[in-house]
């Protein structure tokens, strides 16, 4: 049976420098899939057909991943990766800030102050990306509108993710995660290998403003509607640290896999400064 690693590419989540990592190891065997409009529409359907047609296909990379579960002869290896809900907001607004877009958010990133553009993405008829967005992702098969509120009937979808053979990694914790997704890949691709140099990181961020006391100064009474308005990532997220943990104390040697793969990760940083 053909093996392809899907990559559910979540915005704002380090899903360009897996990509990098993953172009670099398969080269044109990767594909950074941008058709959205037929992956929604069609979904499963779609996805069948495209990597029926496109038979050297190995990882495939796509920010509305469809469910994979039920193509024909093809088992698709799924890796997602989550962020911390509320650290991951400041990141959104300041790409779309700097966005060259005529998309709503990026117009509004550039119209509004951080607190009053988390307050426009806090309306229900506006897109949720800052609303529960992680679970909306991984849990939402098919998709729900906008003003539809999640539940725990999504936030169980989303966590079938640690148990249907999908890989769901950290951003804060990403060097554990790809040590990991290397080691559970290597029995269907003995090479793999996804050191990496790092992607799409924008401006450098002060450590204060990797805190949430920065986001509870920044947004004021906004802040405790923004958390309630990420309660089912906040949870996936803790589950997700939980699965992570469970998996690192399992590995065994995971140490040694580690200092491995940092050692690969700085090799390849020292070229390119070389360069």
């Amino acid at each position: 049976m053909r093996v392809v690693i899907t990559h559910g590419h979540i915005f704002k989540n380090a899903g360009t420098t897996l990509d990098w990592a993953l172009r670099r190891n398969f080269g044109d065997g990767f594909c950074d899939h941008r058709d959205d409009v037929p992956m929604r529409r069609r979904r499963g359907e779609y996805l069948q057909e495209f990597l029926a047609e496109n038979p050297g296909i190995q990882a495939l990379s796509s920010h509305h991943l469809c469910d994979t579960a039920g193509l024909h002869e093809i088992r698709c290896l799924p890796i997602y990766l989550l962020r911390h809900p509320l650290l991951r907001v400041l990141s959104v607004y300041r790409f779309e800030r700097k966005q060259k877009s005529d998309s709503p958010g990026a117009e509004a990133a550039k119209k509004y102050d951080f607190k009053d553009y988390v307050k426009w993405r806090m309306d229900p008829n506006v897109g949720r990306t800052i609303r529960d967005y992680q679970v909306y992702y991984l849990g939402s098969n098919p998709a729900v509108p906008n003003e539809t509120v999640l539940g725990v009937k999504h936030l169980e979808r989303a966590a079938r993710r640690f148990h249907d053979g999908s890989f769901v990694g950290l951003v804060e914790d990403f060097d554990k995660s790809m040590t990991l997704v290397e080691n559970e890949l290597k029995s269907y691709f003995p090479d793999i290998d996804l050191s990496y140099v790092r992607q799409n990181t924008g401006e450098v961020r002060s450590g204060s403003e990797r805190s949430l006391n920065y986001l509870a100064d920044e947004l004021g009474d906004m802040f405790d509607l923004l958390v309630e308005s990420n309660s089912l990532d906040l949870t996936l997220y803790r589950m997700a640290k939980e699965s992570l943990s469970k998996k690192i104390e399992k590995l065994g040697s995971f140490d040694q896999k580690l200092s491995d793969y940092r050692g690969r990760c700085e090799v390849l940083a020292q070229g390119r400064k070389a360069g």
